[in-house]
């Protein structure tokens, strides 16, 4: 399976792209580890694949290791209701 990781390491390992965890332990801060069964740039391909793995896994936690906001001077609900 994946090797598991800290978050910290998951940003840096996989810069900007979407990852999938099994085996995760979270914290109120937002901090997760845990092991990395797959990642990808392509957020599109990315949840494809995850829908193909799904059931195979009882659980899977999914993150973004980049910036969600990419400018942060515009407010975050106009950028929720105006992304595709």
């Amino acid at each position: 399976m994946g090797q598991k990781m800290t978050w910290e390491e998951m940003k840096r390992v996989f810069p900007d792209e979407w990852v999938a965890l099994v085996n995760y332990n979270s914290n109120t801060s937002g901090n997760i580890d845990g092991e990395v069964i797959f990642h990808l740039q392509d957020k599109s391909a990315f949840y494809k694949h995850i829908g193909e793995i799904l059931p195979q896994y009882d659980g899977i936690a999914i993150r973004y290791t980049g910036e969600l906001i990419k400018n942060a001077e515009i407010p975050l609900l106009w950028q929720i209701s105006h992304t595709a």
